[in-house]
């Protein structure tokens, strides 16, 4: 029962924070000021690309989906630590083992690891790896908040304000603090979610309409109506 709801609850995470993250785009980090109301409006594509598009690491969508939910899933199991150490309910245990240490301890040592793994696809990883200890961390807490209380509502939302702009920022592969977290230093100023300046996705070619000019049928009349007989007397 438990391991479905954490599994809800980082599916539901996964899309609030995609939404967040897709609205950011357009209102802060987009040289676009107009926009038609489908793009506000009709979102769900561009969302699932967003949270999908997370799961890749340089590419590689299998890696990157087994270190985003290996991680989840640590973080789920560490939390059980302060419910096997502290007692039922909100407890100092329930606390120190719902904190992000593992979230941050990443990000914080991120310029070191960038710096000695430079230009190896391992640090396709961090993406998803950062996803996983943030959005596993809120799925545990809002698993044991909801079913236990075991913490308090007031340190779970710091929880969530502490992590959820970070992953805007991070998925918007904006620069944070002044530090890339992409592997090529890309600053995300290109990243459309696949829509063109028009809305229409990418790699979608209309037919254009053949002009009469180059048409070797256009001016070619047809000899015989459809009461005609294209036959002459001699072959009856």
């Amino acid at each position: 029962m438990e391991f479905f709801l954490f599994l809800l609850f980082l599916v539901f995470f996964g899309l609030v924070v995609a939404v967040f993250t897709y609205y950011a785009k357009i209102l802060f980090f987009s040289a676009k000021s107009n926009y038609r109301r489908e793009e506000l409006t009709e979102i769900r594509g561009d969302v699932l690309r967003i949270f999908l598009n997370l799961l890749e690491s340089s590419g590689n969508i299998l890696y990157g989906s087994l270190v985003f939910f290996g991680t989840a899933l640590f973080v789920w199991l560490w939390s059980f630590l302060g419910s096997v150490l502290g007692e039922k309910g909100p407890g100092i245990f329930e606390h120190i083992f719902h904190l992000p240490i593992f979230f941050l301890a990443l990000f914080f040592s991120y310029p070191i690891i960038k710096e000695a793994y430079e230009g190896r696809s391992i640090l396709g990883l961090t993406k998803p790896a950062l996803s996983g200890l943030a959005l596993g961390n809120l799925s545990s807490g809002a698993v044991h908040y909801g079913l236990d209380r075991d913490l308090y509502f007031l340190f779970y939302l710091l929880l969530f304000f502490l992590q959820a702009p970070v992953l805007v920022f991070l998925w918007n592969q904006e620069s944070i603090f002044g530090v890339s977290f992409e592997p090529n230093s890309s600053d995300g100023s290109d990243l459309d979610w696949g829509r063109g300046d028009d809305g229409e996705a990418e790699g979608s070619y209309g037919m254009d309409p053949m002009d009469e000019d180059e048409n070797p049928l256009a001016e070619e009349s047809e000899p015989y109506g459809l009461g005609d007989d294209p036959f002459s007397d001699e072959f009856k």
